[in-house]
């Protein structure tokens, strides 16, 4: 998980260098291992947590738009693309990743930056998804257009 951790963090302070918006999903419901714990996403030590201006999103369900107002602050922040990453690769984070197309955002998958109980489903995430590195993001002209640097 160290790997994917430092990717997580790299993302997260290329994200806030940039003052693109960075949102946070917690998932409050039961299940892949999570009885019982009363905050799952917790259990990342390590993770850089959400500061003043960083979104939040409760869900219960896999789907991070089910049940939830993240279309609306997907909209509030002017997105028009999105950068997954978290857990758990075959469940919540491609659940999500299809959901983001009905909202008609282009989603992508961060390389190296979900996990999975089975190693080799995030191999498989990957094939069918469209997929991002950090290195990519960087260089991408209209993410790195909103760097005061880049002004």
């Amino acid at each position: 998980m160290y790997g994917k951790l430092d990717t997580l963090n790299r993302a997260i302070r290329l994200f806030r260098d940039t003052g693109n918006p960075i949102v946070y999903v917690y998932f409050d419901g039961d299940g892949h291992g999570t009885e019982g714990v009363e905050r799952p996403d917790d259990l990342i030590d390590g993770l850089i947590g959400p500061v003043d201006g960083d979104r939040i999103v409760h869900k219960r369900y896999m789907n991070s738009f089910r049940g939830t107002d993240l279309d609306r602050v997907l909209e509030d922040t002017g997105c028009d693309g999105v950068v997954l990453a978290g857990l758990v690769a075959r469940f919540c984070v491609l659940s999500t990743y299809f959901g983001v197309f009905d909202h008609d955002l282009r989603p992508y998958i961060l390389s190296g930056g979900v996990a999975s109980t089975v190693e080799s489903h995030i191999g498989n995430v990957e094939a069918i998804c469209n997929v991002t590195t950090v290195d990519e993001i960087r260089s991408n002209i209209h993410f790195s257009a909103a760097s005061p640097s880049n002004r």
